[in-house]
């Protein structure tokens, strides 16, 4: 019988990872100081921190960089010390202001992963293989920013979440993620809406599946961003994977 890992959209590019008993999340807890990007709403936020319904018993938090519209320390403290048995994956400027900010949370549950550019880190949390590449992040303003995507194999279900990387040659050319055969790309809505980057998915990522996320709210899209990536998007549907825009929280798909 077939297995299916279910995905859930939580924030602006955060992620629940579901199968059985096992469970990631990914850049779920956020506080973004920009209010055109979403955070979970107040309802989804207290059901995380303490823990609840679908967010018993998550076995890692994994966190690409420090951006707000990424990463929250507060209500990610917060959960951590209602849930002891989960361990929190990030690059160190996370670690650290957790370890700064709320030195009550048990540091050794905190996983400080390399982010020297190209590096990539193999971890494995309670069965599940997890792989941390750093990449460049996107925006010449952010390029002190050490991105880190990841790569979770789940359910023999292989995901790969690319946070905020650059979606260049540069992040992909030396690595041998297309052999890797990715089950589902979790990348924000660039990727699709410009014509390199699609390149980029077709020469050294090739999933199965594409999920788009890092939209806007439609009432402040001033740029039209979405507009214009699904205009983009259905140019070359017919040479692309199947792709899903997420755009409202709590939908999901399974893979």
């Amino acid at each position: 019988m077939e297995q299916f890992c279910k995905v859930t959209y939580i924030s602006n590019a955060g992620i629940l990872l579901e199968y059985n008993d096992s469970k990631i999340m990914i850049d779920g807890f956020c506080n973004s100081i920009l209010p055109i990007y979403k955070n979970p709403s107040d309802e989804t936020k207290k059901l995380m921190i303490s823990g609840t319904n679908q967010f018993k018993n998550i076995d890692a938090l994994l966190f690409t960089h420090n951006h707000t519209d990424h990463f929250d320390a507060e209500s990610t403290a917060s959960f951590l010390n209602n849930s002891k048995k989960t361990f929190m994956l990030a690059p160190s400027k996370v670690v650290m202001e957790i370890k700064q900010g709320f030195p009550n949370v048990e540091s050794k549950r905190l996983i400080n992963l390399e982010d020297g550019l190209g590096k990539t880190e193999d971890i494995n949390i309670n069965e599940i293989e997890i792989q941390s590449i750093s990449m460049l992040h996107d925006g010449k303003e952010h390029m002190d920013i050490r991105n880190l995507a990841y790569l979770v194999d789940i359910a023999g279900k292989r995901v790969l979440h690319v946070g905020d990387a650059k979606p260049t040659k540069e992040n992909y050319i030396h690595l041998d993620i297309i052999h890797k055969n990715i089950d589902l790309l979790i990348a924000p809505f660039p990727y699709i809406g410009l014509p390199t980057a699609r390149q980029v998915i077709e020469k050294y990522i090739k999933p199965r599946k594409i999920v788009l996320v890092h939209f806007p709210y439609r009432e402040m899209d001033t740029f039209g961003w979405i507009n214009q990536t699904m205009k983009s998007y259905l140019k070359v549907k017919d040479t692309l994977p199947e792709t899903v825009f997420f755009e409202n929280l709590g939908e999901f798909i399974n893979i």
